[in-house]
């Protein structure tokens, strides 16, 4: 289904009503997939929920040795009803088993977010992968606890969600996903088409998606693309 491991990406606490973890990106839910010994890829994407909310953000993610480590360094310029601020996300990925066609994956995430230089938030994700046998499809499940510093006191939460990536083709993937970020938080969801491209050019992600509860249901889109070096 995919020629390319997925990337861990960012978890924007407090910032854009999209929340990004990874099946690629600006997708919040992750998998438990890394890449091959070496590799060396490069993930981006925007996302616009409104005129004043939008997010750009660069990540580069390297496995450096046999290990089953990936590491990932990502660099986000947010906007939030027209104020901005920079992010950095330094973020390790253990890889417990891998992705095989009927079996379970599993991997763990540790993350810290440092917004214009202050420790904002930690994230600790378990995921857990199965690709069917009988069908062109991988579904994920998350379980995660986030530590927000932002506040006056603070704050912890339980992120959980449920992904799927379909194999429409060789060409297209269709991925679907609904999360959420503590019970006070609503349910959001996403669901995108992933072109596979050739060369150094991996996948091309066009993806929208919609707050389901709340007294906002907020739509947002988003592009992005993953270069394999």
């Amino acid at each position: 289904m995919r020629n390319y491991k997925t990337l861990p990406a960012c978890l924007i606490a407090g910032a854009l009503p999209l929340s990004a973890w990874s099946t690629g990106g600006h997708y919040p839910v992750d998998d438990a997939d890394i890449g091959h010994p070496g590799d060396f890829g490069i993930e981006a994407w925007f996302t616009r929920s409104g005129p004043d909310d939008h997010e750009l953000a660069v990540l580069p993610a390297w496995r450096p040795g046999a290990l089953p480590i990936e590491l990932v360094a990502g660099l986000i310029r947010a906007e939030e009803d027209g104020e901005s601020f920079h992010r950095f996300e330094p973020a390790a990925k253990w890889q417990f088993s891998p992705i095989a066609p009927g079996q379970v994956a599993g991997a763990v995430n540790v993350q810290a977010g440092i917004n214009d230089g202050d420790w904002h938030d930690l994230l600790v994700n378990f995921t857990a992968s199965h690709e069917l046998i009988d069908a062109p499809m991988i579904l994920h499940g998350n379980l995660g606890w986030i530590h927000d510093r932002s506040g006056d006191e603070n704050l912890d939460r339980v992120f959980i969600g449920g992904a799927f990536e379909w194999g429409l083709s060789d060409q297209f993937d269709l991925i679907g996903q609904v999360y959420r970020e503590g019970a006070d938080e609503p349910v959001e969801s996403q669901l995108g088409l992933r072109f596979h491209m050739n060369h150094n050019v991996e996948f091309l992600d066009l993806a929208v998606g919609r707050t389901l509860t709340g007294a906002d249901k907020d739509w947002f889109f988003s592009v992005g693309f993953a270069i394999g070096l």
